[in-house]
């Protein structure tokens, strides 16, 4: 063989050295490695006026419109701006409430309200607190932050609150006062 020969081969192997090693090398191009993060980022949903409803036994439990509701896949949770809800009372009324955000838990079914959140029951009783949460397996409100519940004439305000569906078993804790015949002080 010649030296043309030698040349040649030394030509060819050092090509497919080259190659092989383009091939298997660790590092990915810069677009390949940008492309596989957007990929694996999860993309938020997002609904303008829309509505989640939880029945039970063909029977409404609750009912959450917003003017915005986004849906995280991986987190499952709903965060809802300016929420509107209703509450269906065992009784047969129901209580509609109001909240500047929530945050749903879907696999707890467990709703947290913050931003003034503000309920008024069928039979005229009012609730107000800082941060509210609904708790979904249980069936319970709870209140804090400063709350206050007026029924009729009466006035409860206290640091937390906790009742059932129907808002008639309460429990207010720190700083409890009932005033009877006029507006809390």
């Amino acid at each position: 063989m010649n030296k043309k020969s030698y040349a040649l081969i030394a030509c060819i192997v050092l090509v497919l050295a080259f190659g092989v090693y383009y091939l298997f090398r660790d590092e990915s191009p810069k677009e390949l490695q940008q492309q596989q993060v957007k990929n694996e980022q999860t993309v938020n949903m997002t609904y303008s006026g829309n509505s989640i409803i939880e029945e039970q036994d063909g029977k409404r439990l609750w009912e959450l419109s917003a003017e915005t509701i986004e849906v995280d896949p991986k987190s499952k949770q709903a965060i809802i701006k300016n929420l509107r809800g209703v509450f269906y009372q065992d009784n047969g009324g129901k209580m509609e409430i109001n909240a500047a955000q929530a945050v749903l838990d879907t696999k707890t079914r467990d709703i947290i309200m913050n931003g003034q959140v503000k309920a008024v029951s069928a039979d005229g009783a009012t609730f107000t607190a800082p941060t509210a949460r609904w708790a979904g397996n249980d069936r319970r409100f709870y209140g804090s932050g400063g709350i206050t519940m007026t029924r009729d004439d009466t006035v409860i305000i206290g640091d937390r609150i906790e009742s059932d569906a129907n808002m008639q078993k309460i429990k207010v804790e720190g700083n409890a006062r009932i005033r009877k015949g006029g507006p809390a002080n």
